[in-house]
């Protein structure tokens, strides 16, 4: 298996490995708050993940990786119907607030709507991806 060592591969690794860094040095110099080991800890996955994902990157080559128009378009199609999903839930989530007095926290909303954001662009992605007609 032969891997790429272009500029983008070497310096996407390069971010992953500094980001685990910071996250040791954050676990490492924690100072008795949740806070500290939480983002410590996020760090290091986030790291972990930056480097799998270069390694894998670096085994295809640099025009497998290059959106063609039907992707593209494909992605279009699925960001813009999510963005009015986003907006759906937010009105519904409101509204249903201030009629029924569910006392929501903006916290919650934010969650349960970065969550219903993230999911139905994934959702809509595989379905127009399906249907192939775009």
């Amino acid at each position: 298996m032969k891997l790429r060592k272009d500029k983008d591969i070497l310096s996407f690794i390069g971010v992953g490995l500094i980001t685990i860094l910071l996250g040791s040095v954050a676990l490492f110099f924690q100072t008795y708050s949740k806070t500290i080991t939480v983002l410590g800890g996020i760090s290091i996955l986030v790291g972990i993940m930056m480097c799998i994902g270069a390694l894998v990157a670096s085994t295809k080559p640099k025009t497998e990786l290059i959106a063609d128009e039907r992707v593209t378009r494909i992605n279009e199609k699925a960001g813009y119907a999510a963005f009015w999903i986003v907006l759906l839930a937010l009105t519904i989530l409101y509204w249903a607030d201030k009629i029924w007095s569910l006392n929501i926290e903006l916290k919650g909303m934010y969650s349960t709507v970065l969550l219903v954001g993230i999911y139905s662009w994934l959702i809509l992605r595989w379905y127009y991806n399906k249907r192939s007609d775009i």
